[in-house]
């Protein structure tokens, strides 16, 4: 489980932090767990195997490697995945993601999410004590919160597709 601090800390990967050159899928998959794995409470589930790559390939959520080789896009993609799926559907993520893709530079694009996450994290967590019980009332209005954030990020992305 994470801490506070540890959000706080969590940096996302920028577009030239990953690696240029081509990865195949263990390689691929220990680099993802190793940014994402932090998010997943479930310990004992692998957050990111080969066989949901594979799957996310067959439904055409992501385009597939070239020669069994996985590319700079390949990674920032599913990390944008793997980050947003315990919270959005895979068909939001995926046009989410398209709408990205479609614009002018991907690599800006891609940027901007790690910032606004980064942001978003602070701006949720910044004034939070770990050592605080909190109230069955923050406890609600968290999830109250996160509901209506996800609820708006679904409507954010059909709007876009509208356009």
């Amino acid at each position: 489980m994470f801490t506070v601090k540890d959000i706080l800390n969590y940096r996302c990967p920028r577009w030239k932090e990953w690696p240029a050159i081509e990865l195949y899928m263990d390689q691929v998959i220990s680099l993802l767990e190793e940014n994402v794995s932090f998010f997943y409470e479930d310990s004992s589930v692998k957050p990111v195997t080969s066989t949901m790559i594979n799957n996310y390939v067959k439904q055409k959520i992501i385009v597939p490697s070239k020669n069994k080789k996985y590319q700079r896009e390949h990674l920032a993609y599913l990390y944008v995945l793997f980050l947003l799926k315990p919270v959005l559907s895979l068909t939001d993520i995926s046009r989410s993601i398209s709408l990205l893709q479609n614009s002018d530079n991907y690599e800006e694009a891609y940027n901007l999410f790690c910032d606004e996450l980064e942001a978003a994290l602070a701006m949720a967590f910044g004034n939070k004590e770990e050592t605080i019980v909190h109230k069955p009332n923050d406890i609600i209005q968290t999830m109250a919160l996160s509901f209506s954030y996800t609820l708006l990020a679904r409507y954010y992305i059909s709007a876009q597709e509208l356009t």
